[in-house]
Order: structure tokens, then sequence, then C-alpha cells
């Protein structure tokens, strides 16, 4: 279970997933929330092919959610995580998520949805969650750069 959360590649979907398991669940995801099997958001804006690393299996989705565009990282039987805390700025739209005491997630969608979108993953102890403009967020001490490529299909 601790390999899982070292992982950078490791989509927030599988670390909750441990966190389901292992039956520490008390809604550990700040800036999105769990959605379960069979989840179906009101709409899909854009739907990504991955390149990079990332969880095998994720399918990556830009969806109009209940709360507004969010980004979802959705396994197989539809379950995932849904990144609803967004901001925006020159780059596009961010969406991100963290775990207390674990990874960040941002991810970046240009303004022009035919571009290609990046997966940013912060380990545990390189990012702090700030209020910017009234929105928190994960910030990494030091740039890094993107896990994965999301590319429009």
């Amino acid at each position: 279970m601790l390999r899982a959360f070292r992982h950078p590649g490791l989509g927030a979907c599988a670390v909750v997933s441990v966190l389901l398991v292992s039956g520490c669940y008390s809604s550990p995801l700040k800036g999105g929330r769990v959605v379960f099997a069979g989840y179906k958001p009101p709409k899909v804006l854009v739907s990504y092919r991955a390149e990079g690393t990332v969880p095998s299996a994720a399918k990556y989705l830009l969806v109009e959610g209940e709360r507004g565009e969010a980004i979802l990282e959705r396994d197989t039987d539809g379950s995932g995580t849904l990144f609803e805390n967004r901001w925006s700025d020159a780059e596009g739209d961010h969406f991100a998520g963290w775990i207390s005491s674990s990874h960040g997630y941002e991810f970046v969608v240009p303004a022009d949805r035919t571009k290609p979108a990046r997966k940013y993953v912060y380990p545990v102890g390189s990012y702090q969650v700030r209020s910017i403009n009234g929105v928190d967020r994960p910030v990494p001490e030091v740039k890094s750069d993107p896990v994965a490529t999301l590319m429009p299909e």
C-alpha cells in the first residue's frame, strides 16, 4: 500500500481505492470527489487519450458536471475521480485535487479544447495547498514537467 502513494503516475482514483479497501476512507480527496461504478456525467465535452505515466486502465474526460466543468479520471467500470476544483489563467483552465499527506494532482486544459491537455502529479512534500484568488489549490514548490499529455480524441 505504501508503494502506491510514492508512484508518480498513480491516479487519484487508485489512491482513493486503496483507502476505501483499507477502511480508512473519510473523504480524503480535496478539490473533487470519488464517483462510483456506472457514473455518467451530464455531458462529455472532450475525451482524451493519455500519453505518459498514467494508470493503465484510466480514461480522461472533460465533462460538464453537476457543479460545472470538471476532469474525470475514469476506470474501466465507470468509477473514478472527478476533479471539480477549477480556476483559469493564460494557460487555460486548471482542475486540481489533493489528498492530505499524499499526492496533489493538476490538469491544465487549454481554452482551445482541440489542443492537448497536461496532467501533473505532485508527490507528498513537494507542494503546499494555498488559497489564491479565493481558490484552494496544490502549488508545487518547484516547477515540474507533466507526467502525461492528454490528446483530444
